[in-house]
């Protein structure tokens, strides 16, 4: 079992899983927050940095978007930087992304396969 602590922003997925409550299936009202200044993310990586677990893990708002992949990647490299593990969530990835955010120093990558034929 691995142990993470998160950065969480409020965000709807555009991914389509039944099982979660920030899929675009449901209508919550809750819409997605601009992506977190690097600065914001360094700061709470900083703080968990004195404590265990040492993997940061971060959910950013719209998941893999092409036009905000190097924002993640940025943000990867500078939690890196700090000695950290990584690890982000950020639904289904296209070709060539998983390659981006690896070389960009990300450790783990989370995604819930849905096998289930209900999901």
């Amino acid at each position: 079992m691995q142990l993470s602590t998160a950065l969480d922003q409020d965000w709807r997925c555009p991914e389509d899983c039944a099982y979660c409550p920030q899929s675009a299936r449901y209508r919550t009202g809750v819409e997605n927050e601009p992506l977190v200044p690097l600065e914001t993310v360094l700061a709470a990586a900083l703080r968990r940095s004195r404590t265990e677990p040492r993997v940061f893990a971060w959910a950013p708002p719209g998941g893999a978007q092409a036009e905000d992949l190097e924002q993640v990647a940025e943000r990867v490299r500078a939690v890196k930087a700090l000695g950290l593990e990584t690890c982000a969530t950020l639904g289904l990835l296209r070709e060539g992304q998983a390659e981006e955010l690896k070389a960009a120093g990300l450790d783990y990558y989370n995604h819930n396969l849905d096998t289930a034929h209900e999901f």
